[in-house]
């Protein structure tokens, strides 16, 4: 009889800790908060990126560098920005770097640079109610995270901003380039002043190319903070997130001519493609010091066929400042 009543309570434990666990895992993930801010307006002004890391996949150039960007928010309406990169040495100055080891033509190669200026014109801007996720943290993840039942993410009603933009700017870029692989590329037969073919040399040459640009953009902003009631601290979600498809077009585009043996190489005999197209995307936080990142992907204008690009930026530190900073600054 015993042994009876001792098995049945066995049966009932096994059969209940699965759902006393599970209801002791559901209240533990119950996570109750009080709201500070959600003004997805109350952003900085401007923004420093000191950026140590780009790495760039080019034809014309493949390189890796560091560069700076600026953005500001002029008013509500319209922000500027502008960037510059540069490769760290000749060595991750791709194309730069195999000339100066390879080429036989006089050595004039210059090194990869790139700058951008440009705004976007707010053509609407407007809030809506949203959802903002929010990242979990607690001192009980140290060591063992699954021990914590609490869950990792967060889910909230919050303000979500979205502006439609118009953007438009000027780029340049100036870049040592492979002439042998574009002349082959466009099956064109390179000749010297004096019409006589070149053949077997190793030729390298600097293109440079000045142009405008553009196109639309979407930036969605959250700028949310909430206090839980227990265990956390402050969590913020103060994202801005930038999408964009641009045109390019340069109308000058110019391949430095080239000596070999004291012989005048035309940079004229390449063809140029002036029209281009790129997308990306860029984000950062609306803090004092954060960080930052971007991508974009398309055809930069350049030498016929040495167009395609691919390219990804990092930023940190990224100062963020806002309006009350700036006046104190100007006074």
């Amino acid at each position: 009889m015993l042994l009876k009543s001792i098995l049945s309570w066995c049966i009932f434990f096994i059969a209940f800790a699965p759902v006393c666990r599970a209801q002791s895992q559901s209240s533990a993930q119950v996570l109750t908060y009080e709201s500070i801010n959600d003004d997805p307006y109350a952003i900085n002004k401007l923004y420093i990126h000191i950026q140590p890391l780009y790495g760039e996949v080019f034809a014309t150039n493949v390189n890796i560098g560091f560069g700076l960007q600026v953005d500001y928010q002029v008013s509500k309406g319209l922000g500027l920005t502008a960037n510059w990169r540069h490769p760290y040495l000749r060595q991750t100055d791709f194309s730069r770097e195999v000339a100066y080891k390879n080429q036989d033509n006089v050595d004039n190669n210059k090194t990869f640079n790139y700058l951008e200026f440009g705004g976007t014109i707010h053509l609407s801007d407007e809030d809506q109610q949203g959802k903002s996720k929010i990242i979990l943290y607690s001192k009980r993840y140290k060591g063992n995270k699954w021990a914590n039942k609490t869950a990792e993410k967060l889910v909230i009603p919050s303000r979500v901003r979205k502006v439609m933009g118009f953007r438009w700017g000027g780029v340049m870029f100036n870049s040592t380039t492979d002439v042998n692989k574009a002349a082959e590329q466009q099956r064109i037969s390179l000749v010297d002043q004096e019409n006589n073919p070149v053949t077997d040399s190793k030729l390298y040459g600097n293109v440079d190319s000045k142009g405008i640009y553009a196109g639309f953009g979407i930036q969605i902003i959250k700028n949310v903070a909430i206090k839980p009631h227990r265990d956390f601290g402050v969590l913020v979600n103060d994202l801005s997130f930038n999408a964009f498809v641009d045109i390019m077009y340069a109308p000058s585009i110019n391949l430095e001519d080239i000596i070999l043996d004291g012989q005048i190489i035309s940079g004229d005999q390449l063809e140029t493609q002036e029209l281009g197209f790129r997308a990306g995307v860029q984000g950062k936080f609306n803090k004092r010091i954060g960080f930052s990142y971007g991508a974009e992907f398309g055809h930069r204008p350049s030498l016929k066929e040495r167009g395609f690009y691919t390219m990804f930026k990092l930023g940190f530190p990224v100062f963020g400042i806002p309006p009350k900073d700036l006046a104190r600054t100007y006074r």
